[in-house]
Order: C-alpha cells, then structure tokens, then sequence
C-alpha cells in the first residue's frame, strides 16, 4: 500500500503518551492501525443500522402481506 505524507494536530496530552508508549520509527503504523481499527468500527456501525432498518422494513412488509396471503382462502 501506498502513503501518503500528511499534516495533523493531535491534542498534547495524546502526543505525549503516544511519545511515552511507541518508539518513534513505529508512530505512523500505530496511528494507521488505530484509524483502520475506528474506521472498520464505523463500517459496522453503519452497517448494523442499515441491517436494523431494513429489518424493520420487512417485518411491516410481512406484516401487510399476512392479511394478503389469507384473503379468500376461507
């Protein structure tokens, strides 16, 4: 994979045990694992609320259709 060189501002108290706990040629690696870890997260946030919503959306579905379904089967 690529990289891309890149400018941010992190909060001091962050910088500083970040600086404490990881050696310095090891920093970018530690803040790329910790970005791919919260952007995975993210996805399966997102992907459990789409699940849930189109969950809710079948059960109406199935709910309307039941009364369908038994119409004229008397």
């Amino acid at each position: 994979m690529s990289s891309v060189r890149i400018n941010i501002s992190l909060p001091q108290e962050i910088m500083r045990e970040i600086t404490q706990m990881i050696e310095p040629r090891k920093r970018s690696r530690f803040i790329t694992e910790a970005i791919v870890r919260s952007l995975k997260e993210q996805r399966n946030r997102s992907l459990a609320a789409e699940y849930e919503e189109a969950s809710a959306e079948i059960k109406k579905l199935n709910q309307e259709m039941e009364g369908t379904l038994s119409d004229g089967l008397d």
